[in-house]
């Protein structure tokens, strides 16, 4: 097994002569096999080996594992980390907890010891196992690929060597090999969908055909090849249609729209796998299907609701991927001469005179600014709220036109509307609505005198 072992790691350059190592290893009788034949390919090498092991605490036996592997390091003259799992309230999502416990331990340990690989026992049991789990509950094609051979990690990459080889294969050379290892009684119950997987359809599986973790590994290998396909044609397309911006990610939907349905779909997991799902934020097969039908839909504004505050708001020929932030202020608010205000966490409104400049806070020094003249004839105090229903401004001395309209015209999306600014005269008149339109009675006249500017600035 070793030689099998051995050459499968030489020919996929797993390591280099002299290199440092680290080993995940837990005790049970798969790192325990793994941790034996990276001793004897250590020798071979000149390779220096360092163990990680976490102890989670959930079960009395995991105090007596630890020690032994600490000793059992120390005798073979190998480095030993270690750390607990202290968390009081492990009930919850324990594997999931444990297993980001686990890994960032071994992030640590890689900077800290100028490590860039980390070797762990998975085998096609394992592939199998995650495989089927992942088509139980439902994933994408880029998810269903499985355990990958190699993959980044930590600043260097995690390599799993042990896909070739069965559990039943690492059993059988631990008996031969006398090997000690611990058995974890958590693994026989069947409180897990893993150890379901493990304990009931798996063996059935094996019996219909001998081959099948063969046909898992030949199809994992197969699917993989199709991710990287599928994302050398999406990924180009994302780099040109996306963007971040302040509040999540915008994606132009002009020529999205003009791609077969396929790419249309693949675009949008891939999109979703760069932004949010890194995030924690889960996207299901149905609404992949109604993000489709809303995306291709001739509506121009539209909106779904994700998960987490999350939201698609279409809005003509863009699409947003934002949080659903409704935190602005709602008003009113009233400006005098040299006055100012914060209308919300990234805008601010000020007046000054023409003969003394606002003293403006350093945090908005850098944020665009767009400003109004405005002549004697305008009455104080200005009163800044959002609009109402029947809301006009005067375009020309005999001419009105409803806010509204204006927005419709300039294809201003609803949200952007609702957050928009109307700023009014002591007479109740719109002078200016800030980024969209002013009102004639702004404009000064030849012989008004000007007395005041108003700023408004905005971070961008």
């Amino acid at each position: 097994m070793f030689r099998e072992f051995y050459d499968h790691c030489k020919n996929n350059a797993y390591w280099q002569p002299n290199q440092k190592l680290l080993l995940a290893i837990s005790g049970g009788v798969d790192s325990m096999v793994l941790l034996e034949l990276m001793r004897k390919a250590a020798q071979k090498d000149c390779l220096k080996l360092i163990v990680a092991h976490v102890d989670h605490r959930l079960r009395l036996e995991s105090v007596e594992e630890a020690l032994y592997l600490s000793e059992y390091c120390q005798q073979k003259g190998i480095s030993y980390y270690s750390k607990v799992w202290e968390e009081v309230d492990k009930s919850k999502n324990t594997e999931a907890r444990a297993r980001n416990f686990r890994y960032t331990f071994f992030s640590e340990i890689m900077e800290q010891e100028n490590i860039s690989t980390l070797l762990t026992a998975h085998h096609s049991d394992d592939q199998a196992e995650t495989i089927l789990m992942k088509l139980v509950r439902g994933s994408a094609l880029s998810n269903l690929v499985g355990i990958r051979a190699r993959r980044p990690f930590g600043g260097g990459e995690l390599i799993r060597p042990f896909l070739i080889f069965s559990k039943e294969q690492l059993e059988q050379f631990a008996k031969q090999s006398g090997i000690v290892y611990f058995e974890d009684r958590s693994n026989q119950s069947d409180t897990y969908l893993r150890n379901r997987m493990r304990h009931q359809v798996i063996p059935i599986l094996k019996q219909e055909n001998p081959n099948f973790l063969q046909h898992i590994t030949d199809f994992s290998e197969q699917l993989t090849l199709a991710d990287e396909l599928i994302q050398s044609v999406i990924e180009p397309k994302y780099e040109r249609w996306v963007k971040k911006t302040a509040e999540g990610w915008a994606c132009q939907l002009s020529e999205l729209r003009r791609e077969e349905r396929s790419v249309q779909l693949f675009f949008l997991i891939f999109f979703f796998q760069r932004t949010i799902v890194s995030q924690g934020v889960l996207i299901s097969q149905a609404q992949l299907q109604q993000l489709l039908k809303l995306l291709n839909q001739p509506a121009p504004q539209l909106m779904m609701d994700i998960e987490q505050g999350w939201q698609i708001v279409k809005e003509y020929n863009v699409v947003h991927l934002k949080k659903n932030q409704l935190n602005y202020k709602e008003g009113p608010f009233f400006l005098c001469e040299n006055e100012q205000v914060f209308l919300s966490e990234n805008e601010w409104l000020g007046l000054e005179t023409t003969e003394e400049k606002i003293q403006q806070p350093e945090t908005i020094k850098n944020w665009s600014e767009h400003s109004l003249l405005i002549s004697g004839q305008t009455r104080l105090p200005l009163t800044i709220r959002h609009r109402k229903n029947g809301d006009r401004i005067s375009m020309t001395p005999d001419l009105t036109k409803r806010v509204n309209r204006i927005f419709i015209d300039q294809k201003v999306p609803n949200l952007l509307r609702d957050q928009a600014w109307i700023i009014l005269s002591a007479q109740d008149q719109i002078i200016w609505v800030p980024l969209f339109v002013n009102s004639y009675l702004s404009i000064p006249k030849e012989t008004d005198k000007i007395l005041y500017r108003l700023l408004y600035k905005i971070k961008e």
